[in-house]
């Protein structure tokens, strides 16, 4: 009997373009998975997969400018939230299918409001489940579903290994997003001080003068160097890259927890840390990472589905 592969795709909010390269690079190895297991923007792209919208949905994210994505959103200030989601899972209504009715196993993982438990959604609505695992607090409104109030999943479980395997997985690949965090890391070392310049001479004419002023060029760029690092260094945090950064530890941490319990058998760790969670216009770039990241471990993935 074939071994059944479960894809476990992480929370990561638009690094989680990364998951289509994924998904990509194992239709070119000819590996489909039998189960996926989505958090938060993987329950997105894990959805859009088995409803067979994924072809639409990457031509939708390479097709994205800068900060285009939240005009597909819709500014609805209340207690639940800043934005309302509705509008842009919308755009894909048309391709939903039921859970239950899948090929592929599918579960989205939430958060309950009520208990801070984590929720596996599987069955219902495929789009409505993907909405409720990334409804990322505070931002997007909360999304009620089966009676209870749910919000991103990425607070309980952001790479849900466990429900893979509960689904019934022999080997799991799982796509941790969240592995290299956006950390501040401008305020981990401290600028060195560059070496006494001393003012060079009037430059003199012909090859000497020549290079006299490449010299002195070159210690004017290494000045500007220092001083653009140094006031880097001492700025203080801003209050979105703190967020940012606070929530990638959260999440780093809290993967690493989890992976501990429930170990994948193939762990997906790309180098995320350059992307911006509001990076949507980056698709091409993401994409290719996780393509790239499928690859780098092809021949392990064979060798654990054919043992």
């Amino acid at each position: 009997m074939a071994k059944k592969l479960g894809l476990v795709l992480g929370s990561g909010a638009a690094r989680g373009w990364a998951h289509v390269g994924v998904l990509r690079g194992l239709k070119e190895i000819g590996v489909e998975p039998d189960i996926i297991a989505g958090c938060s923007v993987g329950a997105l792209v894990g959805g859009t997969y088995v409803i067979g919208a994924l072809d639409e949905f990457e031509s939708w994210a390479r097709e994205l400018k800068p900060l285009s994505a939240l005009e597909r959103f819709t500014l609805k200030v209340h207690r639940g939230g800043l934005i309302d989601t509705a509008p842009a899972f919308n755009a894909f209504r048309g391709h939903d299918k039921n859970i239950e009715d899948l090929t592929v196993k599918f579960a989205a993982v939430a958060a309950d409001l009520a208990t801070g438990e984590e929720v596996a959604i599987t069955t219902g609505s495929v789009i409505d489940a993907a909405r409720a695992s990334s409804a990322i607090p505070v931002i997007f409104h909360s999304v009620q579903h089966g009676g209870r109030w749910l919000v991103d999943g990425a607070l309980a479980n952001p790479a849900p290994v466990s429900h893979a395997r509960a689904m019934g997985a022999d080997i799991v690949l799982s796509v941790d997003l969240n592995a290299v965090p956006r950390v501040l890391d401008r305020f981990g070392a401290a600028i060195a001080k560059p070496a006494a310049i001393t003012a060079a001479p009037a430059p003199k004419p012909g090859l000497s003068g020549a290079v006299a002023k490449l010299i002195e060029d070159t210690r004017g760029g290494v000045r500007r160097q220092f001083d653009l690092a140094k006031a880097r260094a001492d700025a203080a945090p801003h209050l979105f890259e703190t967020a940012y950064a606070a929530a990638d530890i959260f999440q780093m941490h809290l993967a690493r927890a989890r992976a501990r319990t429930d170990p994948p058998d193939i762990l997906l760790r790309p180098d995320m840390r350059d992307a911006m969670p509001t990076s949507f216009d980056r698709a091409d770039e993401f994409i290719e990472e996780g393509r790239k990241a499928l690859q780098d471990v092809r021949g392990e993935l064979e060798t654990l589905l054919e043992r």
